[in-house]
């Protein structure tokens, strides 16, 4: 399956998107646990962070991203690229 990396920066103040960081990490391991996410990780600035989705298509991979409480509030940016596992 298609492989599709996404890097999420913040839009807003960042103690702006405390209230849905649980909400965001609960979307992601629900992910995770059907297959869809391969690993995840946050930036050691704070800034945002990064996750490879699985997925069929872009655009299925961009509508997962969209469904991220992070991008559906608004708090965080995202852009989708695709990927090539090499190693």
């Amino acid at each position: 399956m298609p492989e599709y990396l996404v890097l999420s920066s913040l839009a807003v103040d960042r103690e702006k998107s405390v209230p849905y960081r649980e909400a965001h990490l609960t979307y992601l391991t629900q992910l995770k646990k059907e297959g869809r996410l391969q690993m995840a990780g946050r930036f050691s600035d704070g800034t945002g962070g990064m996750y490879i989705l699985a997925a069929n298509s872009p655009e299925e991979a961009e509508q997962m991203a969209k469904n991220d409480p992070y991008h559906a509030n608004h708090l965080r940016r995202f852009t989708i690229t695709g990927w090539e596992r090499r190693l």
